[in-house]
């Protein structure tokens, strides 16, 4: 005679909570796995993004780089290094769900505040006043319309050849009385609205894409 059993789960909360704690469990041992994974492709993302950020257009070959007296590959290099320092700092966290047939929630975090200072450090370019250098990434990310320096002006009507190949240098503020220099509207940013936090709510989809599709992997 062969016999015959079944087992009944009477508490589904039971089930429920051995899930979230073997998925949990398995999420955070393998979560070095998982950030190994996402970072490049985090990267590759955000260097698109920034490359078609109308700022960073402007910084490489119109009005912000006349403004700024930026010359060579100093945007280039600052933006690649802006986009591997994020993502070498991105945090992924796991919790359990309060919500029905949902088991865990997974947060990316990106761009916390105190990595301005490590983004604003990588800027490859200065411009001289007399208060000492202004790092020229701090102020389009953070000072919004706040004026730079307040003893020149943007001298539209340079001759011969300028810094950055442009019209526009900086002339001292003299007798007349002249707009000192700021940052043009048009592309001001403060630490809660620049072209890096836009470049990222932008690309949000693609980038938590990529991450479902790592943290898949990572589990597998």
């Amino acid at each position: 005679m062969i016999g015959s059993a079944s087992l009944k789960v009477v508490d589904e909360r039971v089930l429920y909570d051995a899930m979230t704690k073997d998925m949990y469990a398995r999420i955070n041992m393998r979560m070095p796995k998982i950030l190994s994974d996402v970072k490049p492709k985090v990267s590759k993302i955000l260097l698109q993004s920034l490359s078609n950020s109308t700022t960073v257009q402007s910084l490489m070959s119109g009005k912000l780089k006349e403004d700024f007296g930026l010359f060579g590959n100093v945007v280039n290099v600052t933006v690649t290094e802006i986009c591997k320092i994020i993502s070498e700092n991105i945090k992924i966290r796991a919790t359990p769900s309060t919500k029905s047939l949902i088991i865990l929630n997974t947060t990316l975090e990106i761009l916390p505040s105190q990595n301005y200072t490590k983004i604003i450090k990588a800027a490859g370019g200065s411009f001289p006043s007399r208060g000492g250098n202004v790092d020229w990434l701090e102020w389009i990310l953070t000072r919004g319309t706040q004026v730079v320096v307040g003893d020149h002006w943007l001298f539209p009507f340079a001759r011969g050849r300028t810094r950055s190949g442009g019209s526009s240098v900086m002339k001292e503020i003299e007798k007349t009385v002249r707009d000192p220099f700021r940052v043009d509207p048009n592309f001001a940013g403060t630490l809660e609205d620049n072209f890096i936090t836009r470049a990222i709510q932008s690309s949000s989809d693609d980038i938590l894409s990529e991450l479902a599709i790592s943290i898949d992997r990572g589990l597998k």
